[in-house]
């Protein structure tokens, strides 16, 4: 690396320079799995050494941790729409499972890695339960109103909600999350007749 260069990464804000390891971890996850994920070849990537790495993130997992940031805010808008629409009609299922495909489909990678560094960080685990349990309590709401209304059978709305999202998510994260990604086309129908039939029987 020239003088140069290494001056002008020295002037580079802390901010930038942590965008810059963001943009290249989740490059990396595209491409090839979490296990060969390192600091090494994450920072070969940056041009930065390993001691800036450790500036702005404690070890790899913390990095995945703030990456699971970095697609939050697409996640809670996800969540948002999927309380507040109650799910009332079977159209409304699908648009809103399409949204869950379509999430997948750029981001099912970056999943597979937070799945994987679960198992390696308390902290990574708790945000991804975090996550999955917010959308269960969500539908098991949603079930709930139905069930009050009239409008869907009594049942355990709870364990059905779970049962639902952790298939959802585990089959999404399966066809959508791998090496060679499905048709998401496919994919949506597949999980909406799973969904519209467990739900909305008979429509």
């Amino acid at each position: 690396m020239s003088a140069a260069v290494q001056r002008t990464k020295r002037r580079q804000q802390p901010e930038e320079t942590r965008g810059q390891i963001l943009a290249a971890g989740q490059a990396f996850l595209a491409t090839r799995p979490y296990r060969e994920l390192s600091v090494d070849a994450l920072m070969s990537m940056t041009g930065h050494s390993r001691t800036v790495f450790y500036r702005h993130f404690d070890d790899v997992p913390a990095l995945v941790l703030a990456l699971i940031g970095e697609v939050g805010v697409e996640v809670v808008d996800l969540g948002e729409e999927w309380g507040r629409t109650g799910r009332a009609d079977p159209q409304e299922a699908r648009e809103q499972l399409a949204r869950f495909v379509d999430f997948y489909a750029r981001n099912g990678k970056l999943v597979r890695a937070v799945v994987d560094a679960a198992r390696d960080s308390d902290a990574v685990n708790d945000a991804y339960m975090g996550l999955i349990q917010g959308f269960v309590t969500l539908t098991a709401n949603a079930m709930q109103e139905r069930i009050a209304d009239g409008d869907l059978e009594t049942l355990d709305a709870p364990e059905i909600a779970r049962a639902l999202v952790w298939m959802l998510n585990g089959y999404l994260l399966d066809k959508l999350g791998g090496p060679d990604p499905d048709e998401p086309a496919h994919v949506l129908e597949t999980v909406t007749t799973v969904w519209n039939r467990t739900l909305y029987p008979g429509r």
